[in-house]
């Protein structure tokens, strides 16, 4: 996507955030959990920005000495353009280097996310986390090596 800009999050782009979150899972993080990941993570919290709006993010960290993948988006309106690939790819690269693995946690529900992973080399540990999510949904762990 040659119009696709991904940057850091600014505080500016919070509603924009919360209104995709609010739309993406039936469980969203309050808005002082963007902020709190913003203090911890840094340029580790990305923005996708088309013409000017914000179209996704991505935040990811370094957890016990790998990378973890805690939370991405993208808007109804813009899924399966590649900005979820586009978010992914940035954030391993930036994460390379510094980790030999990232993971994330996803739910079994979530085929279209399932599948992007797979097609980022991400595979299934074998770990499941019981009830999770607050809805009570396990997850699944996937992995990559980096």
């Amino acid at each position: 996507m040659n119009d696709l800009e991904l940057e850091t999050f600014g505080y500016d782009d919070l509603d924009q955030i919360i209104a995709i979150e609010k739309a993406s899972f039936p469980d969203p993080y309050p808005r002082i959990t963007f902020a709190w990941f913003k203090l911890r993570v840094g340029e580790g919290f990305i923005v996708a920005r088309k013409d000017g709006r914000v179209v996704g993010y991505l935040i990811s960290e370094v957890r016990r000495g790998r990378g973890h993948i805690a939370s991405m988006a993208v808007a109804t309106d813009c899924r399966r353009m590649g900005i979820g690939e586009a978010m992914a790819r940035k954030s391993i690269d930036r994460l390379a280097g510094r980790v030999k693995q990232v993971y994330l946690e996803v739910r079994p529900s979530n085929e279209a996310g399932i599948l992007l992973y797979h097609k980022l080399s991400f595979e299934e540990t074998g770990k499941v986390r019981k009830k999770y999510y607050p809805d009570g949904e396990d997850a699944i762990e996937m992995a990559r090596a980096v």
